[in-house]
């Protein structure tokens, strides 16, 4: 792809010259090629810039999965504007505060959410008024500073309050290019919008799609609907556990037979990953590499690409990505990935690191050169019994291994003796007694980390439950 010292051509308009008819997005309705994707971009491009939008304007956009969504992404990439793609299970009632936030000075949206959208000050505008400007015939290249702000999105990582971390072309660009050298996408292949546009990781999904000249599918159903996935024909998709999860269960032997043939991988990611998981797929003949990212660092930082599942090992850094476990076992990460910073009270970023470069993850582990990384857990979640230190997290990947599990969660309780003891919340869908779960626990863990008490967790009650103890 052509490129220039510090700008890369937006993709549309080089696979708009290069390989025109090659599709570029599609649904279940129609197809569009490069070329006509990169038409439309000028058409939003051209429509939005009347409207007045320019470089540096924050552009908040309700990202619905239609056609036009993934291309007014990269319509304000060429003005130079910020895309700041709202979550769409957001309460429409907290809208004004959430443009706010973002200093957004326009709101784009469906037409269908017109008659329900609060009144906000910032100009709003439709996704059908910017498509009705007459379709633009210009084939000229447009190349994109990787210095260039390009997205703002809201990440409340492991807090309440949501932070809005920035990213520049240059990290989505890097982030997509790691991914691709080892992960390969060609055109003719197809990736199913799987995951939401407000995830970091679901823009990754599109800078790596088309960066490749490969095909974006629009899904029809739920993503991780067995229908879905064999419908939408893709070869690659993006998961977290829970989708990947959910497919298994409901796939039937000849389904998974299909699945297997169609998909040549799946990439997982996203929240903690059982072992167990990634085994059962495997044993499916399915190709899955577990991934360890986050919103910070542009989605992927590490991949494991070998078929050979070692325990919890998450692979190995990515190109333009480092890695390095401090004193404390904390998780340090840089690279061209790394985002610019978070938006501040004062309007600025603000971007915490090391003298050395260097972002904290939050996040506990050990890497090493032949296994990978492995994770521990969250550093807000570590506690101490008796002078030894307890990863809950730990202890929850075993106990989702025992068969009926569906959810658990590992809280410290206090105790005279040893300051915190652990106790276990789980949802199943088989009765266990105390002692079954202490004696399986048992034949992997020390005794200090075995759970003294268990109790019963509602569905979807994993938060607020420090306070019940």
């Amino acid at each position: 792809m052509s490129l220039h010292m510090n700008a890369f051509e937006c993709p549309f308009s080089y696979h708009g010259r290069k390989n025109p008819k090659q599709i570029a997005l599609v649904s279940a309705q129609t197809n569009w090629d490069y070329k006509t994707c990169h038409q439309v971009i000028e058409t939003l491009a051209a429509a939005l810039k009347q409207q007045g939008v320019k470089s540096g304007d924050r552009v908040a956009i309700y990202p619905t999965l239609e056609f036009s969504t993934p291309l007014l992404f990269f319509a304000l990439f060429r003005l130079g504007a910020i895309c700041c793609p709202l979550n769409t299970y957001s309460p429409l009632n907290q809208l004004p505060q959430t443009l706010d936030a973002l200093t957004a000075t326009y709101f784009v949206f469906p037409n269908t959410l017109k008659k329900k959208i609060p009144q906000v000050k910032q100009i709003a505008l439709t996704f059908e008024t910017l498509l009705k400007k007459s379709p633009s015939l210009s084939t000229d290249s447009h190349f994109l500073s990787k210095d260039a702000r390009a997205t703002y999105l809201m990440t409340s990582g492991t807090t309440q309050t949501p932070k809005i971390a920035c990213h520049s072309l240059g990290n989505h660009y890097y982030s997509a290019l790691g991914s691709n050298a080892y992960l390969p996408v060609q055109a003719g292949d197809r990736w199913l919008l799987s995951l939401p546009l407000y995830h970091v990781a679901g823009i990754a999904l599109l800078f790596r799609t088309f960066l490749a000249g490969a095909t974006v599918v629009i899904p029809e159903g739920k993503p991780h609907e067995v229908t879905t996935v064999l419908n939408s024909k893709a070869t690659h998709v993006s998961f977290i556990p829970t989708q990947l999860q959910r497919l298994l269960d409901s796939a039937s032997y000849s389904n998974l037979l299909k699945i297997q043939h169609q998909l040549k991988s799946i990439l997982l990611g996203g929240s903690s990953i059982d072992t167990s998981l990634i085994q059962t797929c495997r044993e499916q003949g399915l190709s899955v590499f577990p991934s360890y990212g986050m919103t910070e660092m542009s989605s992927q930082i590490c991949t494991q690409f070998t078929t050979d599942c070692s325990a919890f090992s998450l692979g190995h850094p990515l190109p333009y990505r480092e890695i390095a476990i401090d004193s404390k076992n904390e998780i340090q990460v840089r690279g061209k990935t790394l985002f610019l910073g978070y938006l501040n009270e004062q309007k600025s970023l603000n971007l915490p690191l090391d003298l050395n470069g260097f972002f904290a993850t939050g996040d506990l582990g050990v890497y090493s050169p032949k296994s990978g990384l492995q994770i521990h857990g969250r550093k807000d979640r570590l506690f101490i019994s008796g002078g030894e230190n307890i990863y809950p997290e730990e202890i929850e990947t075993y106990l989702r291994q025992v068969e009926g599990m569906i959810e658990v969660r590992i809280e410290p309780k206090l105790d005279e003796e040893f300051g915190m003891r652990p106790v276990a919340f789980i949802q199943s869908s088989k009765s266990y007694h105390q002692e079954e779960l202490q004696d399986y626990l048992g034949s992997f863990l020390p005794k200090y980390k075995i759970p003294i008490a268990f109790y019963p967790l509602k569905k979807g009650a994993s938060k607020g439950l420090k306070s019940q103890l």
